[in-house]
């Protein structure tokens, strides 16, 4: 389970249930979660566990400057991971790679920097976020890419075997039970 991110961000949590289901997913050996900004502060940073914080998120309609602004606070409380949502109707790689690359800039190494890359325009998001320095994708399809891949969508045991052996080094989970069902 160690290659396993819990996804909190399309549930309705408090922040009280968030920090109670970020220690969860750590006591169960879950590598991390996976939350909304303003979640940061309530979960806090859970030994073993790595925090990362959605950008932009849900639509990716989002400024390039707000989501690197949003990034870079993210990091400032705590997400040692960011989680990039573009505009998935932008179909001009420049301006994709304009985006990644002021978010890279606002949040540089060490943070880790994913890029969601769904939609029509997938891979090309994916070649765009390789050359801004991003270091891995996320997506609920399999797409061709260099970089490392978290699979989401996810929801039984059955799925998440089945992502981690189409190519994709960790899975994101909405439940806690799509890893503990057998």
């Amino acid at each position: 389970m160690g290659r396993a991110f819990l996804l909190l961000v399309d549930v309705p949590v408090t922040p009280t249930q968030a920090r109670h289901r970020a220690l969860a997913a750590r006591d169960a050996g879950l590598a991390g979660v996976v939350v909304s900004p303003s979640h940061l502060a309530a979960v806090g940073e859970p030994a073993g566990l790595t925090v990362a914080s959605v950008v932009g998120y849900p639509s990716g309609r989002h400024h390039s400057l707000v989501k690197a602004a949003e990034a870079r606070l993210a990091v400032q409380q705590g997400a040692g991971e960011i989680w990039l949502t573009p505009d998935a109707t932008v179909d001009d790689p420049n301006t994709l790679l304009a985006e990644f690359v002021a978010v890279r800039e606002a949040v540089p190494a060490p943070v880790h920097l994913a890029v969601l890359v769904d939609g029509p325009h997938g891979e090309a998001a994916a070649e765009a976020a390789r050359l801004a320095g991003a270091d891995r994708v996320v997506s609920g399809a399999s797409i061709r890419t260099d970089l490392p891949r978290t699979a989401v969508g996810a929801d039984d045991l059955a799925g998440v075997i089945a992502a981690l052996e189409a190519g994709a080094d960790r899975v994101g989970v909405s439940e806690l039970s799509a890893l503990l069902d057998g």
